[in-house]
Order: C-alpha cells, then structure tokens, then sequence
C-alpha cells in the first residue's frame, strides 16, 4: 500500500545557525502558490529577500538562492522540525553550514521596558592583528515594551566604510546573573553573523562578533565621542586614489561572448563614466545595483556611461559569467557588466594598477569625458542606514551631473 506524501511546509519558520558567537536566528516565508508550486522568502526582521526557487520532493526542501550561488537543503525530521545545511561556493571552496528549521512560536508581549538600551549611535572598537585596532559606526532601535520572556526587540546596523552589515535583530534582556546582556544576528546568504555582549557599569558595550569560524572582541560607547568620529560616507571619499591624476583611467574584462573590452572601446572611449567594481557575491553591491541603473536611466542621454567591473570567487569563466547574468537579470540591468578578476589577494593592484588603497566592494569611480578620476566612492551604504542610504544616493547624483557636465 503505498504512503500518503509528507504534505509541503507552510506559513513561518524559525531558523537557527550557530555562529562563533552564539545562535544566529532568521524566519523563512512558505506560501503555497494557486498552481502548487512554493514560493519562499528568507526574513531578518521587517528586511524580506525572496529565494529565487523553492521546491518540496519526498519530504526534502531545497531553497535556491541563484544570485549568491547558494542552496538551502532541508529535510523533514517531525513535522516540528527540518534539519539541514545552507552551501554556498566562496573563495576558499564550498562551505556547508547546518542549519534547523521549526515553526514560528509568538511571543506575547509583556510589560514596558525600564532597564538599559542600545538605542541610538555607538561607535564599536575592534580588536585586530598584532594590537591593530579598527573603529565603526553603529545605530540600534529599541522597543518599548518587553516580550513576555522578558526580552526586548532591537535592531541595528553596523556601518564599516565598505558598506553596512544589512538589518541585524535580535534582544536585550537580564541575564540570571544580573547583568544586563543583549544578542542580534543576521542570515542572508552571505552574511552569517552573530553580535553578542553586555553592557558595562560605565554605560559602555563589550562583547564579541561571530560568525562560522571567525570570532572578533568589540567594545562601544555611546555620546560625544560618536559625535566626533568619522563618518562612514565621508571616509569612503578618502580611503581610495589614484596614484596620477593627470593618467587616464585604464581598466579590461570580458563580456558574456567572452571578448575583452577596455576604456577604448568606442561605447566608453570619451564618454563620462562610472567605473563599478564588484562582485555579485557582494550583498552591498546587490544593494548598489538599483541606484547605478537609476542614474544610467537618468542621465544616458547627457552621455552618462557606467560598466561594472566584477571580481568574482573563482577563476572559473563560464560560472563567473553566469552568475553576472543573474545580477543583471534581478536587477534589470541595461549597462554592461565585464568579468574583470577574481577576489584573490592582489588581483586588484593586477587588474587595477593605477589604485591606491583600494579596500572596499563596491567601489564606484567617476570618470570625466577625457578619462581621468574625478572622484572615487569607496563601499555603499544600503537601505538598512537610513538617512545615510538617502545621502550616498545623493552624492552619486551630484557627482554624476558633474562628470556628465565637466569637458576638462
């Protein structure tokens, strides 16, 4: 007699991740579509990023993320729990990192929250190599009342000059010891991050961030002395240069038909232009694209080029160019997009001589009609930042109408 089929999972699921630094959380989507097919949708708070397919066979769901070249493979233990890994190809070779799924359990709420918050801007201390030391800014919201299990919602964002982490969301809470703690986390397919710590008596933060085999100790304050530091938006104009100004820009990568193009070709050769280095596996760069493509769209016709340059994890062409094809399909976009190089150590001072400092994907170069840097923006700050999201698009817009109106 045969079985009756495992019936496909639907509605919210829980997922967990364990990082260096503890539990990395995330909910997934399952809707059955009016046809039978399933549609999934991977969330970090209120940021929703759609897989590109979902399938269930035989009590195995597979979740394609086809525009970072990873899989989500689960299979059903009880119908409370699936149990599975997430696989994604990188620059060390494939990685495969468990991962369970269970129902999504609501939390009712509780009482107002009294004790300590993370809401407002920090500026996190990170420990480095041999004593090394590097600063970011960081902005966190928190609710106002508790769930009941004494936990209270935060978000946040950290915001190194290459671009943003994306949403974090986690809690603060008491611990049993008395001291007040807090835990958030973020799974979007690159990004596999956990940031844990407590507060101090002074009001300061000291903990550690995480993720599959990386473990980094932090400290963070709050107030004047984040008022004083650098801004992310401001660094990123500083951190990349050319080394001769008064050189036109070179620069070389292969189309899809696998031809090598340069500044000279005649679409580029005289034309402002954008430079974009990225790289698809980039999820600051995902969040680039769309703006790139807006200021193509609005500015094509006052000459306004742009190209990508994309520096992928593997030496291997026709993959290269077919995960280019999928960034340009998601994002609908109509400029051209060359496979330059890879991400390995000193691929970019190869590729890319002219560059000094360069340390951040994306990095956009704006580039006047006689071919020389006007200016270089290094990493992009996403939707997750806020006002700063709405500032970056706008300096890109001024800087575009200037190389597109500069003739010297």
């Amino acid at each position: 007699m045969a079985q009756n089929p495992i019936a496909a999972p639907t509605g919210l699921w829980d997922g967990t991740i364990q990082s260096k630094a503890g539990e990395v959380t995330f909910g997934i989507e399952l809707q059955k579509q009016p046809e039978g097919t399933l549609q999934a949708t991977l969330i970090n708070a209120t940021d929703r990023q759609p897989f590109s397919s979902a399938d269930w066979k035989d009590g195995v769901l597979t979740l394609h993320m086809n525009y970072y070249d990873g899989v989500l493979t689960l299979h059903s233990v009880s119908p409370m729990r699936l149990e599975g890994e997430y696989s994604r190809l990188t620059s060390k070779g494939m990685v495969h990192i468990p991962v369970v799924l269970a129902p999504h359990q609501e939390v009712a709420p509780g009482k107002p929250w009294t004790g300590l918050s993370l809401w407002g801007d920090w500026l996190f201390h990170w420990s480095g190599e041999q004593g090394a030391e590097k600063t970011t800014l960081a902005k966190f919201d928190q609710q106002k009342i508790a769930n009941a299990d004494g936990h209270v919602a935060v978000t946040g964002v950290i915001e190194p000059v290459s671009g943003d982490t994306g949403l974090l969301h986690g809690s603060v809470f008491k611990a049993p010891d008395g001291q007040t703690r807090f835990h958030l986390s973020r799974f979007d397919g690159i990004h596999v991050l956990a940031l844990n710590g407590a507060f101090q008596p002074d009001g300061t933060l000291k903990g550690e961030q995480g993720g599959i085999v990386s473990l980094t100790s932090f400290t963070a304050e709050c107030g004047k002395n984040v008022a004083s530091a650098a801004d992310p938006n401001a660094l990123s104009e500083t951190l990349t240069r050319v080394k001769d100004p008064s050189e036109p820009f070179r620069f070389h990568g292969i189309d899809q038909s696998g031809k090598t193009v340069d500044q000279d070709s005649p679409r580029f050769k005289g034309k402002p232009l954008i430079v974009d280095i990225m790289g698809t596996w980039c999820p600051n760069c995902h969040d680039e694209a769309p703006v790139l493509e807006k200021l193509y769209q609005k500015y094509r016709n006052q000459g306004l080029v742009i190209v990508g340059l994309a520096y992928e994890y593997i030496d291997d062409t026709q993959r290269d160019l077919r995960q280019i094809a999928i960034y340009r399909e998601k994002f609908g976009i109509t400029f051209p997009l060359l496979l330059a190089g890879t991400t390995d150590q000193g691929q970019i001072a190869k590729t890319l001589p002219q560059l000094v400092g360069f340390g951040a994907f994306p990095t956009s170069i704006f580039i006047d009609r006689n071919g020389h840097v006007h200016a270089i923006l290094a990493g992009f700050t996403g939707p997750s930042t806020g006002e700063k999201y709405q500032e970056v698009q706008q300096r890109m817009d001024q800087l575009a109408r200037e190389i597109v109106g500069r003739s010297n």
